[in-house]
């Protein structure tokens, strides 16, 4: 699955839908970030990302997209002018790619230059199917938040939304972590350990774990929503993460047997 995320517009959520929703129900996925403005990625030490700044070196980024089968291609709106013309240079680039995703704010700019990206991949003979908008950062319903953009002449689906959470993403970006990260479905993981802690600065932190993940819950389940509407594919979110702490828990039996024979060894001797 390649997925290009594009819109003309800055701050629309482009990073965030990459990283949160796409990223961990894919498998092995790889994000590939062109930005010379915003920080992105960076510092999200858990996220597989390759960085270019600009989009001048289309051989490098053309390499980096092939090298993987899942890619989420985050193009920032400085960027992809000179990213698309150089693209174009090469016949059926654009097939390439299984989706584009616009993700669009209820500013109203935004909302705009949502509709002016819309137009710009129809005339260049994307699809109307391959292009998905994801109406991000929803107060009410989409059809009040998002009246300007949805009064156009496209197909939207209004069941692609995100509702609006600035403290889950604002706690996460200050923490450098991804949903994926901090998600937890037992609710008492974080409470448990925040009880028993006696350092006032790791406390806070637990607490901020702890919240995080209480809004995490209902966020999680309205992107696993989205991200199966847009691909028709499975979330590997819950599956991957299990056969991690499996794969985990079985490395350490195995060392603490290995070291309690060779302790036993020894005694022979």
């Amino acid at each position: 699955m390649k997925i290009f995320i594009l819109n003309s517009s800055g701050n629309a959520g482009k990073s965030l839908i990459a990283r949160e929703l796409f990223y961990p129900r894919l498998d092995n996925a790889k994000i590939i970030e062109i930005e010379t403005v915003n920080s992105g990625g960076a510092g999200f030490s858990s996220l597989n990302i390759s960085k270019f700044k600009g989009g001048d070196d289309f051989t490098d980024i053309y390499m980096s997209i092939l090298d993987t089968d899942n890619i989420i291609l985050d193009v920032g709106a400085s960027n992809l002018t000179t990213f698309w013309q150089n693209m174009s240079k090469f016949a059926g680039m654009e097939e390439m790619f299984d989706f584009f995703v616009i993700p669009t704010s209820t500013r109203g700019k935004i909302q705009e230059d949502t509709y002016k990206t819309i137009n710009f991949l129809l005339g260049e003979g994307i699809p109307v199917e391959k292009i998905k908008v994801i109406f991000n950062e929803v107060k009410t319903t989409v059809s009040q938040d998002y009246e300007v953009l949805l009064s156009v002449d496209f197909p939207f689906d209004e069941e692609l939304y995100i509702l609006q959470n600035e403290s889950l993403f604002n706690d996460l970006g200050f923490l450098k972590k991804t949903i994926f990260d901090i998600y937890n479905p037992d609710l008492s993981f974080y409470k448990n350990s925040l009880l028993t802690e006696k350092d006032g600065a790791e406390k806070l932190r637990l607490v901020k774990m702890d919240l995080a993940n209480r809004m995490a819950q209902v966020v999680k389940a309205r992107m696993d929503e989205v991200f199966v509407k847009i691909t028709s594919l499975t979330p590997l979110w819950i599956g991957n993460k299990t056969a991690k702490k499996v794969i985990k828990a079985k490395a350490k039996v195995e060392v603490k047997k290995e070291e309690v024979e060779i302790s036993e060894n020894d005694e022979d001797l």
